[in-house]
């Protein structure tokens, strides 16, 4: 009676089905990663550099969707491919699972390019970063002009006007406790450059924040560095999104970000 238990010979056509379904697999996988190394270059160059990947927490996200889409489709390969299909049938089998990898990996794209940052708000006494998906686009035609649409890439940045009446500061606490602040509403939106006197007033030096936050000294001198200013030349506020509230804004003399940092910036 034959051994059932041995294991097949090197040469059997179980041995050889699996040789070659794993060439195929390792060159869908060699594939996959090409294009999904092509996708983190658009995503984290294009639609989040720094510090808006950090902010937004973004590299989970996309990670976790680059990663099932990179698995599955080479492990759907090597359950599939096989020498006895023709190649026709190999082919279709190839493409159908190309088709359920892209069309994954472009819903995973189209989620992270909804949640892009597009406005960066200076509010009251602090930078805010709003996404696509926060901003309440049928309000966008109350935007000042030159700010009525949301960029593809990159950010506005715009300041939030004050209330203008009792009613409307009522309204806008209201919104506000329903998770929609007024840096979402473009029609509370005003040109940047006619807040930088309040921002100059809002603004404290960093050599305050170095002296509150001495356990993150190393963090705030190598954010001051990086800028190629002196400490004593830099000032600070507060940057915050709906995932973070603990980064800081450098700020130049003139009052332009010119650096961030992972630190709490409020008192």
């Amino acid at each position: 009676m034959p051994d059932t238990q041995h294991p097949a010979p090197h040469g059997s056509p179980y041995a050889l089905r699996w040789r070659f379904a794993i060439r195929w697999s390792l060159g869908h996988l060699g594939i996959s990663l090409a294009v999904a190394a092509l996708s983190a270059n658009l995503v984290f160059g294009l639609w989040y550099p720094a510090p808006w990947r950090q902010v937004l927490g973004v590299a989970g996200i996309f990670g976790l969707v680059v990663v099932v889409d990179v698995v599955c489709g080479p492990l759907l390969t090597l359950v599939l491919a096989s020498p006895r299909k023709s190649r026709r049938e190999r082919w279709v089998d190839l493409s159908l699972v190309a088709s359920l990898q892209l069309a994954a990996l472009a819903y995973g794209l189209w989620s992270v390019h909804g949640a892009r940052p597009v406005i960066l708000a200076f509010e009251v006494d602090r930078f805010v970063v709003i996404t696509a998906n926060e901003v309440q686009t049928e309000q966008l035609q109350a935007a000042p002009t030159g700010l009525q649409g949301l960029p593809w890439a990159g950010v506005h940045r715009v300041a939030v006007r004050k209330a203008t009446s009792s009613q409307e500061f009522l309204e806008s606490v209201d919104s506000s406790l329903q998770g929609v602040s007024t840096a979402m509403r473009p029609g509370w939106w005003r040109p940047f450059e006619e807040a930088r006197p309040e921002i100059a007033r809002r603004a404290k030096p960093l050599a305050e924040l170095l002296a509150r936050r001495a356990d993150q000294t190393t963090l705030l001198e190598a954010a001051a560095a990086d800028t190629g200013l002196p400490i004593e030349g830099l000032r600070y506020l507060p940057l915050t999104s709906s995932k973070q509230l603990d980064w800081v804004a450098l700020l130049n003399p003139s009052g332009d970000i010119v650096g961030h940092a992972p630190v709490d910036g409020f008192d």
